[in-house]
């Protein structure tokens, strides 16, 4: 379709005509083809610079709901040099870029509600070579993400329970008192880790401490008392995050699922899409399809 430039420029077409034919001026004429003819051209050209670009979603940042998500698209050319092509969505800021192979790029698309990424239709646009036609295409991307709930830090941290019988535990996992050692686990904040063994023996341990009771804790959708579904999950996130800043260990109950006290990132980022992904029918896509 024309830009506004573009119609500017039909109806210059347009008013040399008639001058060409009320004056009967040949110049006036050739001007006037001359200039339909470009606009012509510029249609093949726009069109055939975005023609057989193809883009592969290469994977997405995971982020909080109504954040800015960084994310990455590959960009096969064809062995066709490519110019100012503009790729985005509505929701964000869109990117021009011009590549003469393949090639990967950085973009960012809005988060919508948690779950799995689903940052909807992307556009590509292309106005070049002269600015009068664009030509525009919408695709949508499988980035294969996670999209955890917005946290909500107004609320305090709850009284710290166990997840069987709610009796408070007198002592836990945490880092005030050493108390020997113990085989490594995944899980393991890496600065627990003793090193300086594992250098003379090869073998992983991992330090343990004892701090007072109030620190190992439970957290579940029945210590939110009030709100719906989404402001509970966001009141666990806002409490995981809390305690993963803070070092406490924390444990998860949701529905039958139950993660363990501990702390870290792994545990964090487990805790983060149990909290996700809960009563979520959708299941995520074979990791090697990928939609183009």
């Amino acid at each position: 379709m024309p830009t506004g430039s573009g119609f500017f420029w039909l109806a210059m077409v347009l008013v040399i005509f008639l001058v060409a034919v009320n004056y009967s001026n040949s110049l006036a004429y050739g001007l006037c083809f001359f200039m339909l003819s470009l606009f012509l051209l510029s249609i093949l050209h726009t069109w055939r610079n975005l023609a057989g670009i193809t883009f592969v979603a290469k994977g997405a940042d995971t982020g909080f709901a109504g954040e800015l998500i960084s994310v990455s698209v590959e960009c096969l050319s064809e062995r066709r040099a490519r110019y100012s092509i503009d790729i985005g969505w509505q929701e964000s800021e869109s990117v021009v870029v011009s590549f003469e192979s393949d090639c990967e790029q950085r973009l960012v698309a809005q988060a919508g509600s948690r779950g799995w990424f689903k940052p909807g239709r992307m556009r590509i646009e292309s106005i070049y070579p002269l600015g009068l036609c664009r030509a525009w295409s919408w695709i949508r991307l499988d980035f294969h993400s996670v999209v955890y709930p917005a946290p909500d830090d107004s609320y305090p941290l709850p009284e710290n329970e166990t997840a069987d019988s709610g009796e408070r535990s007198l002592t836990a996992s945490g880092f005030d008192d050493f108390a020997g050692f113990r085989s490594y686990q995944q899980t393991d904040n890496p600065a627990h880790v003793f090193w300086k063994g594992y250098a003379r023996t090869g073998e992983l341990l991992t330090k343990q401490f004892d701090q007072p009771s109030g620190r190992e804790l439970w957290f579940s959708l029945e210590q939110v008392p009030e709100g719906d579904l989404e402001h509970r999950l966001s009141v666990l996130t806002g409490w995981c995050l809390q305690c993963d800043k803070q070092q406490y260990p924390y444990g998860l109950v949701l529905a039958g699922q139950k993660l363990a006290p501990s702390s870290g990132e792994l545990h964090l980022k487990q805790c983060l899409e149990m909290l996700a992904l809960y009563e979520l029918d959708e299941v995520l896509a074979d990791s090697g399809a990928l939609n183009e």
